[in-house]
Parts: structure tokens; C-alpha cells; sequence
């Protein structure tokens, strides 16, 4: 196997991978901050915390608009895991 740390054209997609996923953090970052927002105005409102059907559309939502290369199944796989890790946050953060 050859050495790829300094192949350019290797550094180049690698760098571009970084900046993508941390544009991703950023966006599952802010998604975590307003979902807080969210429950605490539910809270206020005394409306349930977790709507199942606004996820369910959700996923569905983002599957339809979904122009690949990543598959319908990974979309709802993804966005299962995205979604509870922010319920999971959103706890962390509310008990602290």
C-alpha cells in the first residue's frame, strides 16, 4: 500500500470532508438548541414533549426530498439516530 499522507489530491477531499462534517455539527448543534427551545415553550404550554407523528413526517419528509446518493433506508436510520441523540441531549441538558 502506498503512502497517502502526501498525496495532495488526498488532502484535498479529506479537507473537504472535514469542513462538510463540521457544517454538519453546526447544523445538529443548532437543531439540538431549538428543539430545547421547543420543549421548554411545550413545557410552559403543558404539551407533551415528543410528538411520534411529527417524527414519523419528519422522515418521511426528508426521504422524499432525499436526492441520494444516500438511500431512503439510511435516511431514516440516520435521522432515527439524529433525533435521539437530541431527545437525549435535550434531557442531559434540562436535568443539569
Amino acid at each position: 500500500m502506498s503512502d497517502q499522507s502526501n498525496d495532495p489530491i488526498v488532502e484535498q477531499f479529506r479537507n473537504q470532508i472535514t469542513d462538510t462534517d463540521l457544517a454538519i455539527l453546526e447544523a445538529i448543534n443548532k437543531r439540538i438548541t431549538t428543539v430545547r427551545k421547543l420543549h421548554a415553550y411545550k413545557a410552559e404550554q403543558g404539551y407533551d414533549a415528543v410528538d411520534p407523528a411529527r417524527e414519523d413526517w419528519l422522515t418521511q419528509y426528508l426521504q422524499r426530498c432525499n436526492k441520494g446518493p444516500l438511500s431512503n433506508d439510511e435516511v431514516a436510520i440516520l435521522w432515527r439516530s439524529i433525533i435521539d441523540s437530541t431527545l437525549r441531549e435535550v434531557a442531559r441538558l434540562r436535568d443539569a
